[in-house]
């Protein structure tokens, strides 16, 4: 999966109260995909897009 990818859109004050039951619903279901899909969702779909290099 090349082409999904998600984001918190806390760009709104009042959502940062919610960000930590947001990324938990995240994980959630990033946590019930195969390893590499999860990965390319998760981060690295959303790296390549902003040439983000990943630290090793």
């Amino acid at each position: 999966p090349t082409r999904f990818m998600i984001g918190s859109d806390t760009w709104v004050n009042q959502r940062w109260q919610y960000y930590e039951e947001l990324m938990w619903g995240y994980r959630t279901w990033l946590g019930d995909m195969p390893p590499e899909a999860a990965r390319r969702i998760g981060w690295s779909n959303g790296a390549d897009l902003f040439g983000v290099k990943e630290s090793k």
